[in-house]
């Protein structure tokens, strides 16, 4: 059944506040937890779930991404005649036929309609949207059976929140309502940065329907010119369009901001956070590196953090998350902070609430304090 399943990542329509994180690199090829990007975790579902043909609709800042992905056989995803891994070029001039005009639009529905030629010619006969913002994991093929037993046009995933994640910072999104038979009858848009006691139903951006439908959706809105967004005409049509929930349990982080981005990696070294994301963590799968020996001094001390692979330690860390290759010099002090591949934190630094981009130097004695809310963010490369 999943051979006659696209799987599209939609990066079109994902919200981008990351600061500098996503200066050059688009939202799906930011780094995770030590080891990841988001986008793996997309391309992991998928592929785990036996959908073969994945397509990426990917925006201005792709470059990081195309060499991240590659041909996807770090995923499974190896390009063959029945499937493999391809992205799109991004798309933001559209000329209207009828009066000639140019429009700029960030929204995904001309993107979509862009590739529509590529999505007619396609075979398969259903499709599955995802994001690569939102963190989960999900067995697509389940999803799929209960789109095809309950008769719905479309099946949208959604996250019923617990009192954990009530408490928890989740980023925008919408709050679903549903009837008694699981119906979506109207979807509202939320935020939470502070204590909800509502419980809500969160969209987790991803859905399935039939790919004539998809293709139907695109024509008919842009004749409109109402919408922007898939999802916009998707909840403006709930009345006419059968539109039905499907449960996810689990993790679940959306990644959003900055502050969503901080909040999520220092959960993770929390005891309940990393057993939630640990759970089937072998099954996420990201490009593989070589891996070199963490060397850590006599004098070193590393308490409740996460260090990976070939990191040189000699102070003090706690409570961090520490990527490849980075270098925590004699007498440097790392708390509560996100040190992303190859920084190099020198002698007498003290960091506290910090996330650095990749390859940031932080020269003797510098001290850099961010805030839980909004931490102090470094550049890619910069010299502190």
């Amino acid at each position: 059944m999943m051979k006659n399943v696209l799987g599209r990542i939609n990066l079109m329509n994902e919200q981008d506040d990351l600061s500098t994180l996503t200066r050059n690199r688009c939202v799906a090829a930011v780094p995770f937890a030590g080891r990841y990007r988001l986008v793996d975790f997309a391309l992991s579902n998928m592929s785990n779930s036996g959908i073969q043909k994945v397509v990426v609709m990917a925006n201005s800042k792709a470059d990081s991404l195309l060499e991240h992905v590659g041909d996807g056989h770090h995923w499974g995803l190896d390009a063959s005649d029945e499937g493999g891994v391809s992205i799109l070029p991004p798309f933001s001039l559209w000329i209207d036929p009828a009066s000639d005009t140019r429009t700029f639009d960030r929204g995904d529905l001309l993107h979509l309609y862009s590739h529509l030629d590529y999505l007619k010619s396609c075979t398969e006969t259903y499709i599955l949207l995802a994001p690569s913002s939102i963190i989960y994991r999900s067995n697509f093929e389940n999803m799929v059976d209960y789109h095809l037993s309950s008769g719905a046009e479309i099946t949208v995933l959604f996250k019923r929140l617990t009192e954990i994640d009530r408490h928890a910072h989740i980023g925008h999104a919408y709050n679903l309502e549903m009837n008694g038979q699981g119906r979506v009858i109207s979807a509202s848009p939320t935020y939470h940065a502070l204590p909800s006691l509502t419980p809500q139903n969160i969209d987790l951006d991803t859905m399935v329907m039939e790919r004539k439908l998809l293709i139907d959706l695109i024509e008919k809105s842009l004749k409109r010119g109402s919408e922007s967004y898939l999802k916009e005409v998707i909840w403006a049509h709930l009345a006419d369009i059968h539109v039905q929930g499907y449960a996810n349990h689990g993790y679940m982080a959306i990644m959003d901001s900055i502050d969503s981005y901080y909040v999520h990696s220092m959960d993770l070294l929390q005891p309940q956070g990393w057993k939630q994301f640990m759970i089937n963590q072998e099954s996420v799968y990201t490009r593989k590196e070589e891996e070199q020996e963490t060397a850590c001094n006599h004098d070193a001390l590393i308490r409740n953090s996460f260090v990976a692979h070939g990191c040189r330690i000699e102070g003090y860390v706690e409570n961090s998350i520490l990527f490849p290759g980075v270098t925590v010099s004699k007498g440097a002090s790392v708390k509560n902070s996100v040190i992303m591949h190859d920084c190099a934190i020198e002698a007498s630094v003290y960091l506290d609430r910090v996330i650095l981009d990749k390859q940031v130097v932080v020269e003797h004695g510098a001290v850099l304090c961010g805030q839980y809310a909004h931490p102090f963010v470094a550049e890619k490369s910069e010299v502190i």
